[in-house]
């Protein structure tokens, strides 16, 4: 699902309900409300992944409430509403300040509002190459993205359309965007930056979008963006002019890199970057007081000589995702050197010609290791998930198998915004979705009558993949093919054939599979990326029943699809199938294939690095091959280098790694 809104999320813990209904009058955005601790702690626990900022707005001044919410990371600031004499300096570090009017509390809530987005704009910068030396392949995402497809731009009838269905149930934000809909000219698109007269569409959908490089967004909102660079002008020559400002606080290691690779790196913020032409007030934004650790107050003294600019007022607005050359970083200390008051990051923007050199030579690597752009824009967000959360019973299986992790088909359960209406339950399921309440979501889609074949299939995924439930997810898809048509038939067989496996029941499975392969390929317009997806399914089954040569000609037909006919090209599933591949070669005993297989899944997965867990699986493979066939010290390797992977130490691919390591070192203590 598309991620709207700021990037900022507001959260009010008031147990008695005093200041809930003035603070949700004030914002313009929805506000999440709790009045029980633990609630409000597990919303912010499971909706850390979402990598929204929160500010959170208290009526309790109870030191074990702000001691919880203070070592919550994804909280950033903590404003609290009481008639407190505390003093500040006793309680804990996210604390910007106690507030005993209610006019007082709204004021700083804006004022920390307006500076964390200072700050997420900041924290966008991206340099041009990694740590290792390696080409940062998001830092080129605009320089690609705004010429690519040009052709592909929605109406604004069609943006309006989907932005009432992102904020369908959010009725304060709908009026907005009506008054969008009946008010925007392209020619006043600067007037619709103002965040706190006209929100839509750049502060509630496109700035964080922006940041993020969030696709479904920006293609929605590609005319609004082209709009605003259409505005975007060379700046006057001359020393008064190309001089501004950026004020804000980062992170001091961000700052420690920006230090390390002076003139040797570029630097990009994505986002249209508000500067000023006064240093006064830039340095007086980046020196505001703050009780945040580990933060530098970072003054970029920019030289736009070269760069597009619009002029707002008393702000000069910066073309999105401009390159820069880092010249000059510079530390200030107080006595001492104990407190660091001031770093001063000076930057001069590219010419046009080192821009479209620095773009071209990029490209050129990219075509070198057989890239295109398509593939470029396709893995910067990946649009597929490989589901590998099946098991199977090692009884059944070789060796390999009881220590190897499978990749099955891909599962998407979020809703595609289609021609098929979406009902309030659904909206909020898909809410739901977003911030991993997988509970509340079945249960706010099972509240749907007469639900439709989407409905229906978002369930019984989310039953099977979050609550394990098969014979639910079942019974959903049922009702789903008895009410499918066509291709949705088509889809809602490769569900069931998924939930069959799990299952279990692989002559089902196969039975489905293969039904739905046998309507994708009557298609007179086939569609491989189907047709791959029944094959692996098939695979998978026949390898299960230990039907190997039915398994490898099913896997290796789907990799031939993925390699040659899917565009845009997705490594992530080409390099399942390699994996697969690997497997099953292993159980007919050709050991040689069986590595070169699993070796190429994991220089695939490390080269695109798109998806680490998948690396880790992949790894985790190619180690329990070798341990497989006596080579212990290879097996280590790789078994520790997806440990590398995996930092959480929960998760069941570190687990599973961790395992894998255990019966290394017990084999080596029986053949000592």
């Amino acid at each position: 699902m598309a991620s709207k809104g700021s990037g900022i999320r507001v959260v009010v813990f008031d147990q008695y309900d005093r200041i809930h209904k003035i603070i949700r009058d004030a914002m313009i955005e929805s506000i999440e409300s709790f009045y029980h601790l633990p609630s409000c702690i597990s919303f912010i626990q499971q909706n850390s992944k979402d990598e929204r900022t929160i500010i959170l707005v208290t009526t309790s001044i109870e030191d074990h409430v702000l001691q919880s919410f203070e070592g919550l990371n994804s909280i950033e600031a903590i404003l609290i509403s009481s008639k407190s004499r505390r003093e500040l300096d006793t309680l804990p570090s996210k604390v910007i300040g106690i507030y005993s009017r209610i006019e007082n509390l709204l004021r700083a809530l804006f004022e920390t509002f307006d500076t964390i987005e200072l700050q997420l704009d900041a924290n966008s910068v991206l340099f041009h190459r990694r740590k290792d030396g390696t080409d940062n392949a998001d830092f080129y995402f605009y320089s690609i993205w705004k010429t690519h497809n040009t052709n592909e731009i929605i109406t604004k009838k069609v943006f309006i359309e989907q932005a009432r269905i992102l904020f369908r149930s959010d009725h304060k934000i709908k009026s907005i965007i009506h008054d969008f809909n009946i008010s925007y000219k392209s020619s006043e698109v600067l007037y619709w930056l103002d965040k706190y007269n006209r929100p839509f569409p750049y502060h509630l959908l496109v700035s964080n979008a922006l940041r993020t490089h969030d696709q479904q967004i920006l293609y929605f909102a590609r005319s609004f963006i082209n709009d605003l660079s259409q505005q975007m002008k060379p700046i006057p020559i001359g020393p008064s002019y190309n001089q501004v400002f950026f004020g804000t606080k980062l992170p001091i290691s961000i700052v420690d890199r920006l230090e390390q690779q002076t003139s040797k790196d570029i630097i990009a913020f994505q986002c249209f970057l508000f500067a000023t032409r006064s240093r006064a007030k830039a340095l007086s934004t980046a020196t505001q007081p703050t009780r945040q650790r580990k933060m530098a107050n970072v003054l970029f003294k920019i030289d736009a000589s070269h760069a597009l600019c619009a002029h707002m007022n008393e702000s000069i607005l910066i073309d999105m995702a401009t390159p820069f050359q880092i010249t000059c970083v510079t530390r200030n200390t107080g006595s001492g050197g104990v407190q660091q008051l001031l770093t001063i990051v000076t930057l001069v923007s590219l010419d046009k010609k080192h821009r479209e050199q620095l773009l071209g030579q990029f490209i050129q690597r990219q075509k070198a290791v057989g890239k295109t752009i398509n593939d470029f824009l396709h893995q910067t967000i990946p649009l597929v998930r490989v589901d590998n959360n099946h098991k199977r019973e090692s009884e059944n299986l070789s060796d390999i198998s009881r220590y190897s992790i499978p990749v099955y088909v891909v599962s998407v359960s979020k809703t595609s915004l289609d021609s098929l209406a979406v009902c309030d339950d659904e909206a909020e399921a898909d809410e739901f979705i977003a911030r991993g309440m997988w509970a509340q979501a079945v249960d706010a889609l099972a509240r749907i009558d007469d639900p439709n074949v989407r409905v229906l299939n978002k369930h019984g995924c989310l039953l099977r993949e979050r609550l394990q439930d098969l014979p639910g997810a079942l019974e959903c898809h049922q009702q789903a093919l008895l009410k499918a048509t066509d291709k949705g038939k088509a889809e809602t067989l490769i569900y069931l054939g998924i939930v069959y496996h799990d299952m279990k029941q692989y002559a089902e499975a196969l039975k489905h599979y293969s039904q739905a392969l046998q309507w994708f390929e009557k298609e007179k317009l086939k569609d491989p990326v189907m047709i791959a997806r029944c094959l692996v399914g098939l695979g998978n089954a026949h390898w299960a029943r230990k039907e190997l040569d039915q398994a490898l000609d099913c896997t290796e037909r789907a990799l031939a699809l993925r390699e040659q006919e899917v565009k845009p090209r997705n490594n992530l599933d080409i390099a399942a199938c390699l994996g697969n591949m690997g497997n099953i070669l292993h159980d007919q005993g050709d050991i040689e294939q069986a590595l070169l297989y699993a070796k190429r899944a994991v220089d695939l997965l490390s080269s695109s690095r798109q998806n680490d867990l998948q690396l880790a699986a992949a790894l985790n493979n190619l180690g329990a091959i070798y341990q497989a066939c006596g080579s212990c010290d290879k097996a280590r390797e790789y078994f520790e280098r997806a440990l590398e992977c995996v930092p959480n130490e929960n998760h069941p691919y570190r687990i599973s790694a961790l395992n894998n390591i255990a019966r290394l070192n017990e084999l080596e203590k029986e053949q000592t």
